[in-house]
């Protein structure tokens, strides 16, 4: 079932939460909205599920217009954060909830029950308390209700948060893997980039009530359209540069970064200020400098991370960089206050414009 946004506006007295939102997620499609605490993603969850009405604007499930459609018939399943799960009843007779309601035949409901408990590995456990549980086997408790009832479109609200660290990488595998067995259209609500980045087919990256790009995890990550999707999903070490001169016949820019003038072909014509966005993994450091686009620095901060060391150089112009450095064997690991070279790498990187909205160039 397809989900399309029509300029779909909400607020909050005069505080705009969602901001003319449109566009259409596909039928069976993994949707990620992601973005900061207030970015208006779990609004729009509650839009959708007919939680809130919106102020502007419509929203169609297929061709069928929703914005008069009451919750109850929607047809949508839910995974809230704090899992909602009824401590009084057995995990059988909790995820049977949704079928009792719909006055499903006993032996009905004990087929479906079991079967959606088989796919959530809890059937072993049909009889047990939710309270003697751990969160993680909640989490499926909850799954399992959700997707028994067979609905045309499941919704997930930050379902993984109060997970530790290990049992959330193995739950957002478990739900992507359900998800393309059950082919359920799903909107999934975080903040976690890595859980997006992992689970996703596409991903909307909200800020300030505004989708800010829509694209798959690859392009949201290589291929950032502004400099807030740049900043929020991964890291970057944003450079600022000054172009001070554009050749109409060649389309090459003269940059001044710092000490270093280099020349690169922007898409159209442009002086000032401009961001050099660079990711942490696509930096290097050398101990010896060769050439004039390796900036001379002091290692600030070094962090063991198993398979990679992440270091903070600070350059002689104060600059501040994080490089990722994959550890190939204990000797290749630097000391804090020795001296290096970074390598900027510059024909790999992103440049903004001074206000970060627009792409001049891209690797």
């Amino acid at each position: 079932m397809n989900i399309g946004f029509e300029q779909v506006t909400k607020l909050f007295g005069h505080s705009v939460a969602v901001n003319q939102i449109n566009f259409t997620i596909q039928d069976g499609e993994f949707f990620t909205l992601l973005g900061p605490s207030g970015c208006g993603k779990t609004t729009l969850l509650r839009i959708i599920a007919g939680f809130y009405r919106q102020d502007q604007g419509n929203l169609y499930f297929g061709s069928r217009l929703m914005n008069e459609v009451p919750t109850h018939q929607r047809n949508i399943g839910m995974v809230f954060q704090n899992y909602a799960i009824f401590p009084h009843m057995s995990v059988f007779d909790n995820v049977a909830y949704g079928l009792k309601a719909r006055k499903v035949s006993k032996p009905l409901i004990e087929k479906k029950v079991m079967e959606a408990l088989e796919m959530v590995e809890l059937q072993h456990l049909r009889d047990r308390s939710p309270s003697e549980m751990s969160g993680g086997q909640q989490q499926r408790i909850a799954l399992a209700r959700a997707v028994v009832i067979e609905p045309g479109l499941l919704l997930m609200d930050e379902p993984l948060s109060n997970l530790d660290a290990k049992l959330r990488i193995k739950m957002r595998a478990d739900i992507r893997a359900l998800q393309k067995k059950l082919k359920i259209t799903t909107i999934y609500v975080t903040h976690d980039q890595e859980e997006a980045l992992a689970v996703s087919d596409r991903i909307a990256v909200m800020s300030a009530g505004t989708v800010q790009q829509i694209g798959s995890p690859q392009d949201i990550y290589l291929y950032p359209e502004n400099r807030t999707v740049a900043h929020f999903i991964g890291t970057s070490n944003f450079v600022e540069a000054v172009v001070n001169k554009y050749d109409a016949m060649t389309g090459l820019a003269t940059i001044l970064l710092g000490t270093i003038t280099l020349k690169l072909k922007l898409k159209r014509n442009y002086v000032g200020k401009i961001w050099f966005s660079i990711r942490p993994e696509r930096l290097m450091i050398v101990k010896e400098r060769q050439h004039p686009q390796q900036l001379p620095g002091v290692v600030e901060q070094v962090t063991f991370l198993g398979g990679k060391i992440q270091y903070g150089i600070r350059s002689e112009g104060n600059q501040l960089f994080e490089v990722d450095h994959q550890l190939s064997e204990a000797g290749d690991l630097l000391e804090q206050e020795q001296h290096v070279y970074v390598d900027l790498q510059l024909d790999r990187a992103i440049v903004f414009d001074g206000l970060g909205q627009e792409v001049l160039y891209r690797a």
